[in-house]
């Protein structure tokens, strides 16, 4: 009996033992070894971060701003029409006028291919041009590549990988491309294209604004007139700000036909549909852009050749009007190659026959 007694003494003090060591091990667990158990906070979720010295950078510098370039507001389509109309140079720049009456220049690396590569852009969810019309002509649809510039030269249904096929850029008449057709007549593509999507594409930013010629000048020039008997009365004759003789124009043969789609895709949007109002101009001395039919009379001329000459020097050299700020100016369009010679004669003879 006594044994027993032992026994279960024995067994009741190592018990106690035991659950006074499990409940220390649980408070050293929760509280480490410490007689202040801080319940209820959060232990650090990461390494506290020390406060940091303060910084002894030199202090701004704004007495000296960088240049920057006021970006061109113009519907998709019609700067895709703009470069085609222009030669769709890869290298050249060109000039379009946005949907401001602002001139601005722009390229193709920079400015159109990225309507072809980028998503998203056309519309919401629009997959990029090149996604279908890639290099693979296995699988590239319409047989056609706009994923590269070459790509886009060697055309549509293009019977093999290395042959070349339908010209998509209607040998520089826009309105007569493949690309005008799907992207502005049947607005099948890109791809998708919900009826919300106008018909000249979504408004983009592209180029930048070009003031005079260059680009640099910011003060208005003054256009010199020229003395002679060309114009009715013997009046002194317009003449461009910029200076600059005739181009090759003069004495090539224009077709007026071409000459007016040429003008529809340049000119319409300064000089208005057949040349017959120009849109506002501020800062200028008259307060618009001016008409050209009927055209200004000290230009005029029963010969065709001073009647294409006094024209040439306004599009192959570009104008500034008189103004304090212009707002818009006339294009250098033979100077900075946006026309060829061949087309500027033809828009010359477009002039020439709407103010016969």
């Amino acid at each position: 009996m006594d044994d027993f007694r032992k026994f279960m003494y024995t067994a009741l003090a190592a018990f106690v033992l035991l659950l006074i060591v499990w409940l220390g091990i649980v408070y050293v667990s929760a509280c480490g070894f410490t007689l202040t158990c801080q319940q209820g906070q959060p232990v650090a979720a990461r390494t506290p971060v020390p406060t940091l010295a303060a910084a002894t950078l030199p202090a701004p510098d704004f007495s000296v701003s960088s240049p920057t370039f006021k970006r061109c507001r113009i519907a998709a389509v019609n700067l895709i029409g703009a470069w085609v109309s222009a030669g769709y140079s890869d290298t050249e720049t060109f000039i379009f006028t946005g949907i401001d009456g602002v001139s601005c220049e722009a390229n193709f690396s920079d400015d159109v291919q990225p309507l072809f590569l980028e998503s998203n852009l056309w519309f919401p969810g629009s997959l990029a041009c090149a996604s279908c019309h890639q290099p693979d002509m296995m699988v590239a649809s319409a047989q056609m590549d706009l994923s590269s510039y070459q790509g886009m030269l060697m055309g549509g249904l293009r019977p093999s990988q290395n042959a070349k096929g339908e010209d998509i850029f209607g040998g520089g008449i826009w309105e007569q491309s493949k690309l005008y057709d799907m992207l502005f007549v049947q607005k099948l593509m890109p791809l998708g294209r919900p009826p919300s999507v106008p018909a000249e594409g979504p408004v983009i930013f592209a180029g930048k604004e070009v003031k005079g010629t260059s680009g640099a000048t910011t003060e208005a020039a003054t256009p010199t007139p020229a003395t002679g008997s060309a114009g009715t009365g013997g009046d002194q004759i317009a003449r461009p700000s910029n200076p600059g003789g005739p181009g090759d124009a003069v004495n090539l043969t224009g077709d007026a036909t071409s000459g007016d789609q040429l003008f529809q895709s340049n000119c319409v949007p300064c000089h208005g549909p057949q040349g017959t109002q120009g849109i506002t101009n501020p800062g200028t001395d008259d307060g618009s852009v001016p008409a050209l039919n009927p055209i200004d009379s000290t230009l005029v001329s029963t010969d065709y050749k001073t009647f294409a000459h006094n024209i040439d020097l306004f599009i192959q050299h570009g104008s500034t009007p008189a103004g304090p700020n212009p707002s818009a100016s006339m294009p250098a369009w033979g100077d900075k190659n946006a026309l060829t010679q061949q087309q500027i004669a033809d828009v010359i003879a477009y002039l020439i026959n709407l103010n016969k």
